[in-house]
């Protein structure tokens, strides 16, 4: 079954891991916006974006991943005229991601609240971040600013999900992001949360990048949900909710 990895950071891995990944049936990518030091300024941003857009795209056709980008201000990359990404981003950006909250700092909401007023202006899916630290309470705070933003619950995937935040999440309307990699969910979590609440909000991804994690866990997890429900409800995880959230034909 082909899958697609709805969170990645393309940058981060070589060419060998790319091709590992399509060699896996792992067939479509987000390449999610991510600078892994605090950025000088805006336009270090906008040259990054401007990377994943083209160069980015261009290495995964070469291994046979469609690779997606989505251009956005991480809570952690917040720097100097940010303003500046955000203007790229408006007249650019196909998906805006990814972004969110880390500390959930008036700094941080200010920022995530401007991206989702854009991206509810210009129609575009948005993937937002949530932490590994104080969870519950941040995610809360995104929730709220969410809400405030005024955002279609249909445009919105909230990321990193765990039993923890899930329901909640669910319940609010928006989509949720699976993240399989140590510290945020394993296989056996994935099961344990499809089963209790179906397959129809929830993507899959790997969140793989600048660190040596396991760019398969989503054909990986995939496998695991075919041997135990069947093959039209994991099409929805594995593939085909992605290509809906972010309009992929």
């Amino acid at each position: 079954m082909e899958c697609f990895d709805t969170h990645i950071h393309s940058e981060g891995k070589g060419i060998t891991e790319l091709k590992e990944m399509s060699d896996n049936s792992i067939k479509f990518a987000v390449s999610c916006a991510y600078y892994p030091i605090k950025p000088t300024n805006g336009y270090t941003l906008i040259d990054m974006f401007r990377k994943i857009s083209s160069f980015e795209v261009e290495r995964g056709s070469k291994v046979g991943i469609k690779i997606i980008p989505a251009v956005g201000v991480h809570p952690r990359c917040i720097c100097d005229e940010w303003k500046k990404a955000v203007e790229w981003i408006e007249e650019n950006g196909k998906i805006i991601g990814e972004i969110g909250l880390e500390i959930a700092s008036d700094e941080e909401i200010k920022v995530l609240l401007e991206q989702l007023k854009l991206a509810k202006e210009l129609e575009l899916p948005c993937i937002v971040h949530t932490p590994r630290k104080n969870k519950k309470k941040i995610t809360d705070k995104i929730l709220d600013t969410l809400k405030k933003s005024g955002i279609d619950s249909e445009l919105v995937v909230v990321d990193h999900v765990n039993l923890e935040i899930v329901e909640k999440v669910l319940n609010e309307g928006y989509w949720a992001g699976l993240t399989v990699q140590p510290g945020k969910l394993n296989v056996e979590d994935v099961l344990l949360i499809v089963e209790k609440f179906g397959f129809d909000r929830f993507v899959l991804n790997s969140d793989t990048g600048f660190n040596d994690l396991d760019c398969l866990t989503v054909a990986k997890s995939v496998k695991a949900l075919e041997e135990k429900f069947s093959k039209f409800d994991v099409k929805k995880v594995a593939i085909e909710n992605g290509k809906k959230i972010f309009k992929v034909i």
